[in-house]
């Protein structure tokens, strides 16, 4: 449905209406053939989709960015990689406006794509570890996640913070060597 808006009115979409494409293209569920199926009638319009959204990304705020980098990775479209990286860079410019809930999808995001980009975690590293006690427990989970798949560096006073935001909600707290095996 939302494909079809943008086939019929893309050229006017601003950059809100760039990123709330892709975050709506990525609620859609469907399985994997049918994904497979609608990456290849589609292709062209994502493409396109993402070449707005890459002239979109200086007018973009942080929470757009943030949906924009959600919506791609729930889609699973690989050829957005690319343009993730481009939303990385701007992220990393303007990490302090992002909140919890933004810093913790940016990085599930990255990572479910398996995009590098070490110093974007580095940036979310440090404003997770201040802003820790605004984060919700499915926050805590994806940011968890999302740094033991990427295995960056040593972010053990990340780990500690979520440890302890997590214990403070009532949520399981993994050991160290249950943290290991996350990945």
């Amino acid at each position: 449905a939302i494909l079809d808006v943008y086939k019929r009115n893309g050229s006017s979409f601003g950059p809100i209406n760039v990123a709330a494409a892709w975050n709506q293209l990525g609620k859609a569920r469907a399985t994997g053939s049918e994904r497979a199926s609608f990456f290849r009638q589609e292709k062209s319009v994502l493409l396109q989709l993402l070449q707005q959204t890459e002239r979109a990304i200086p007018r973009l705020d942080a929470r757009n960015i943030a949906g924009a980098c959600y919506g791609m990775a729930r889609l699973g479209f690989a050829p957005a990689s690319a343009t993730m990286r481009l939303l990385g860079a701007e992220a990393m410019a303007r990490i302090e406006e992002f909140d919890a809930q933004g810093l913790a999808n940016t990085a599930w995001a990255f990572a479910t794509l398996g995009v590098r980009a070490p110093q974007l975690f580095d940036a979310i590293t440090r404003e997770s570890e201040q802003r820790i006690d605004s984060f919700n427990p499915q926050g805590l989970v994806n940011t968890a996640w999302a740094f033991a798949i990427v295995g960056t560096a040593d972010r053990g006073a990340l780990v500690k913070a979520v440890s302890a935001r997590a214990a403070e909600m009532g949520l399981v707290v993994f050991s160290g060597e249950q943290r290991r095996q996350l990945h």
